[in-house]
């Protein structure tokens, strides 16, 4: 009796809480990577400003009252007039040979504001196996990400997921997506913290950053221990149950069912594509290549059910998705057109201006004040 209870003992109490010592020490879901605030004479990085000089060094964008300690970074830029796309900020550059290495990281945790203005964006620079050199920093791989800044708040979390590399970057290397297999977290020398995207020229802005951490998802950790602790107690469970219960007591039992209603794979698969754009529209790098991989289905069987249901291609039905809730922002009146088009998921305000009046004949501008109530 006694060795019955210590190995039921075992069985339900010990053996658990080791399963989950080990997957606890081996994810190690509380773990961060702290590079504000960090300790000034241990840090692996260097950190610096950049801007647009080099491109274009008359009216270039500057950078300065820089400040850094173990705590913050703060620094002041002015966009010039001398680039199309004007940029500046400050980068954080891994020393000599070494990384920062986010491979096992979901989250980039910041605390970040900004005097002026509302969408800075972070850069991630990932060395790219047979492709980086060293000396180029543009054949690093950018990951970007907009950071919308809030009123009355300073700190963001921003999954790692979110991170795209801009179509600019594909053009500059005259590269595209395809020609890499994956992305090397492991291998971050890069990161940047740069103006942002819709101060006009000339604005003076201070962005201050008082935190940057990457760190895991500690939620989705104790979900998967929990889903797998149940269903080890349920094993448990039935194995314990069915040695107890005699031979002679197991019956056969008739069991009733509704049965499941088929429908068509057809409309099951367009209806996985249209909730994927649905949720989706706002990426501007949205594309036939990213609907596959989440659907599993092939590019051409995409745009054969959209053209087969609508009689559009993918690309005239993500315009028509885009402008009708472009058309229904142009009536909130305090919202910036540039904005619109950046929430409805275009790139740039040339592009959604063009593709607008060529769908409406007329204006995004010209079509608010036509509708204006």
């Amino acid at each position: 009796m006694v060795q019955g209870f210590f190995n039921r003992l075992i069985i339900w109490i010990i053996l658990p809480v080791i399963i989950f010592s080990l997957y606890y020490t081996w994810r190690r879901p509380h773990q961060t990577i702290s590079i504000i605030p960090y300790a000034a004479d241990t840090a692996n990085f260097f950190i610096y400003s950049y801007s647009d000089s080099l491109k274009s060094p008359e009216k270039a964008s500057t950078v300065y009252d820089i400040k850094v300690n173990d705590t913050l970074i703060t620094f002041s830029y002015k966009l010039g007039e001398g680039y199309q796309f004007p940029y500046a900020g400050v980068t954080l550059f891994a020393k000599d040979s070494s990384f920062f290495d986010l491979t096992y990281y979901d989250y980039l945790e910041m605390d970040i504001q900004a005097t002026n203005g509302k969408r800075p964006q972070v850069i991630l620079g990932l060395h790219a196996t047979d492709f980086t050199n060293p000396e180029k920093t543009l054949t690093y791989r950018y990951l970007v990400k907009d950071v919308d800044l809030k009123k009355d708040q300073s700190k963001y979390t921003i999954p790692l997921d979110k991170f795209i590399t801009p179509t600019w970057w594909y053009a500059e290397n005259n590269v595209s997506e395809k020609d890499f297999k994956s992305l090397e977290f492991d291998k971050t020398k890069i990161i940047n913290i740069q103006n942002c995207q819709l101060l006009g020229k000339n604005i003076p802005d201070t962005i201050s950053i008082r935190e940057l951490k990457f760190t895991k998802n500690v939620a989705l950790f104790y979900q998967t221990a929990g889903v797998v602790l149940i269903c080890y107690y349920l094993i448990i469970g039935i194995i314990s149950y069915t040695r107890k219960k005699p031979k002679d007591q197991v019956q056969k039992v008739e069991i009733q069912y509704t049965p499941v209603q088929i429908t068509s794979q057809s409309d099951q698969d367009l209806q996985k594509v249209i909730n994927f754009i649905s949720s989706n529209y706002q990426d501007s790098e949205l594309s036939l290549k990213k609907i596959q991989l989440a659907t599993g289905l092939s590019e051409n069987k995409i745009s054969s059910l959209i053209k087969d249901a609508f009689s559009l291609s993918f690309k005239q039905y993500l315009n028509n998705l885009r402008l009708t809730e472009a058309k229904r922002l142009l009536m909130d009146l305090t919202l910036p057109v540039s904005d619109i088009a950046y929430k409805v998921g275009y790139g740039n305000i040339s592009h959604f201006n063009r593709v607008f009046k060529e769908s409406l004949g007329i204006s995004p501008n010209d079509y608010r004040k036509k509708n204006k109530v």
